[in-house]
């Protein structure tokens, strides 16, 4: 192994401008894992750093053009770069890739990582051929190992990472937007520490995805709620034209009610939309005690979607948001200011998990402990369970009084099925409104809080 390796984009057999190079040398110190496996390529074979630069650039550029004379010393990388190029693999998987940083350098570090292995193997062979003595292949062995695979390999390499490129790509967009940002302001440093996160948790995929299901139930809730209380809770009479109900024009249209209609709009007594906008019962924190005892495994990804779902809602109110995991204790509170929250905070929470018995006390006096704290006095409280506890009546009648002294509601929804003994009477006692549902799917009406 040799010591002082320099990974360093430096020599292309293309023709190539410097920004180039400095473009593939930055992205080395953001993804971790393209400078690990360049790192790992030098100690076996001088210039790997540079062999996968081309690589990258072949991918990324649009449009990548062949030295017409290159350096002996080249001779390995032109020839994989030659048959790279001619490919028809790539010429498919290109059309996606150019221009496309994460996309590129996913490729690039799937060659990489390929060539890696196939290197190890011909080390591993030569040892054998010499009869286990300290004999590698040598430099020359491992070009000409390279020119090999140049010729014969490529489309394979392709084509078995391909998809895995296109669901890592899928995963740090999903995930990385669970927080309500965009994708495109998203660092591309922080998009490759994610691809290399998930590449590790395959669950925060499945969490992204149900993070997203639940934003659309969560939408169409809202959005009936909004028409609703435009309907019902925001109308008054008056005379203002530019507000006018479209049922009161239409009497002003038909020739039998239109003198009344004027009538009626000279004495403001028309029907108009309000001018308050859009009723909201909420406007204090939120707080969601989690159930994260063990019958809740099952649904674990479930319940931390549902919990995320949450909190785009209250970022999109302004508002405080806690979350209490409990299970036999509580776990690590989590309190995002306004509901702002970063994709490594979501990250974290998507990854622990208590496990144990269940305890309503604790996380119900830890609410009572983060409303008294907060300046705030009206807040909803959203109670998850799938399990039963014993709750003390004095405690039961300490909660009630601060909830009517804060002016703070708490909706519970309790998961029933076939397996789970709950005891609905408990829940009731500290609760102003017992949702029942099977699945979190089903609890809808918990996202207009």
């Amino acid at each position: 192994m040799r010591d002082n390796v320099l990974v360093f984009y430096s020599r292309s057999v293309f023709d190539i401008s410097a920004t180039y190079k400095e473009r593939f040398n930055e992205l080395l110190k953001m993804a971790a894992r393209l400078k690990d496996s360049c790192l790992a390529g030098e100690r076996k074979v001088a210039g790997f750093t540079n062999l996968i630069g081309d690589c990258w650039y072949a991918f990324y550029h649009n449009e990548p053009i062949l030295k017409g004379n290159i350096n002996r010393v080249d001779d390995t990388q032109y020839e994989f770069i030659r048959h790279l190029l001619k490919n028809e693999e790539y010429v498919q998987w290109h059309s996606l890739t150019q221009g496309d940083d994460l996309l590129s350098v996913l490729t690039s570090i799937s060659i990489a990582e390929q060539l890696l292995q196939n290197l190890e193997l011909l080390n591993n062979d030569t040892y054998a051929v010499n009869s286990g003595q300290e004999l590698g292949a040598s430099t020359a062995q491992m070009k000409a190992h390279i020119r090999q695979l140049g010729e014969t390999s490529i489309s394979m390499m392709l084509q078995e990472n391909k998809k895995k490129i296109r669901n890592t790509k899928k995963a740090v967009r999903t995930v990385g937007t669970m927080d309500g940002k965009k994708i495109e302001n998203i660092p591309l440093s922080d998009q490759f520490k994610l691809a290399s996160v998930i590449g590790q948790r395959k669950e925060l995929q499945r969490i992204a995805d149900l993070v997203g299901r639940f934003k659309k139930i969560a939408m169409k809730k809202q959005k009936m709620k909004n028409q609703r209380n435009m309907e019902f809770r925001n109308i008054s009479t008056g005379h203002e034209v530019s507000r006018i109900l479209p049922l009161e024009l239409a009497n002003y249209m038909m020739r039998p009610s239109k003198l009344d209609f004027l009538k009626r709009l000279s004495e403001q007594q028309t029907f108009v939309f309000g001018t308050k906008g859009k009723a909201r019962k909420g406007k204090g924190p939120i707080i969601v005690c989690i159930d994260e005892s063990s019958s809740m495994t099952a649904i674990k990804e479930q319940s931390k979607a549902f919990c995320i779902a949450l909190l785009t809602i209250a970022k999109k109110q302004k508002r405080d948001f806690a979350i209490v995991p409990f299970a036999t204790n509580i776990g690590e509170v989590v309190f995002f200011r306004k509901g702002q929250a970063t994709t490594d905070d979501l990250i974290q929470f998507s990854n622990s998990f208590l496990g144990g018995g269940t305890n309503y006390e604790l996380p119900l006096r830890e609410s009572l402990n983060i409303l008294l704290k907060s300046e705030f006095n009206k807040a909803d409280l959203l109670f998850v369970t799938d399990g039963s506890s014993f709750l003390p009546t004095r405690f039961v009648e300490e909660f009630n009084h601060l909830k009517k002294k804060k002016q703070f509601e708490c909706t519970a929804v309790v998961l029933t099925n076939l397996f789970n003994a709950i005891d609905l009477n408990v829940v009731q006692k500290f609760s102003d409104r017992v949702i029942e549902v099977n699945e979190l799917f089903e609890a809808g009406d918990a996202f207009v809080l």
